[in-house]
């Protein structure tokens, strides 16, 4: 048996691994309980987020606040804090999500293909993250229950938590819409008309920069566009996803 340290670290590492099909390998997936553990240990012992968001403008009436990617400096609407808070909360308050961590959550940015056809190819990669943050057709891509064993079958008496394992959040104020995923459990971005152009990683610390109430309990979170893999590409963010299933 695991001890809770040894167990942490496996987790993480696993839950870093986003983009591979690992639908039939049973070290991708833990027991709920297990999962709810991970959580309690992050949230008192893990480690912040690289480079998170500092939004304290955004607090004090501001439009905008400073962001920075791969050591980029730029401006970004703090309607895309306020917009993702909304988001998040919806996940939770919904029962769509339990846990604002990687082994729970983790979340795409993607727009219309026809908006990155007129708007967004011609853009050098730099540019995109920040063009791409202000533009109004942004949807954000949350799967959820990402790393929670599966149950067999679509059992509708089945909580939330494990059966939405795919939502859309909008900028625009829309709430949240359920999408159904494919049978391995991935959004086919390319026929449902969206290009991913990049992601955030959200997890929840006690000495988050950012939070909310969810359910009459406060949520305290980072949220961070550093991919917070040490061993990642750093074109992993930013890239543009035409076709297949992420």
């Amino acid at each position: 048996m695991f001890k809770v340290g040894s167990f942490i670290t496996v987790a993480l590492i696993l839950a870093a691994s986003s983009g591979r099909s690992l639908a039939e390998d049973e070290r991708w997936f833990f027991s709920a309980s297990e999962i709810a553990d991970a959580y309690r240990y992050q949230q008192q012992f893990g480690a912040r987020l690289r480079s998170p968001l500092e939004a304290e403008a955004c607090f004090q009436g501001k439009e905008d606040f400073a962001a920075s990617y791969q050591g980029r400096q730029f401006t970004a609407p703090c309607r895309f804090i306020s917009e993702t808070m909304r988001q998040l909360r919806e996940l939770l308050e919904s029962g769509a999500a339990k846990y604002l961590f990687p082994l729970d959550v983790d979340a795409d940015l993607a727009i219309r293909a026809e908006v990155y056809a007129s708007k967004f190819k011609q853009l050098p990669r730099e540019e995109i993250l920040p063009a791409l943050l202000r533009e109004p057709m942004l949807v954000t891509i949350y799967r959820t229950a990402v790393h929670l064993k599966p149950t067999l079958g679509n059992n509708v008496s089945q909580p939330t938590w494990g059966r939405v394992r795919a939502v859309a959040g909008f900028y625009n104020g829309r709430s949240n819409q359920i999408l159904s995923p494919g049978s391995d459990g991935r959004i086919d971005y390319q026929s449902q008309g969206w290009v991913r152009l990049g992601s955030f990683n959200v997890m929840n610390h006690f000495l988050g920069a950012l939070s909310f109430v969810a359910d009459e309990s406060v949520v305290t979170f980072d949220l961070s566009f550093e991919n917070d893999r040490a061993a990642a590409p750093a074109a992993d963010v930013v890239a543009a996803s035409p076709a297949g299933k992420q």
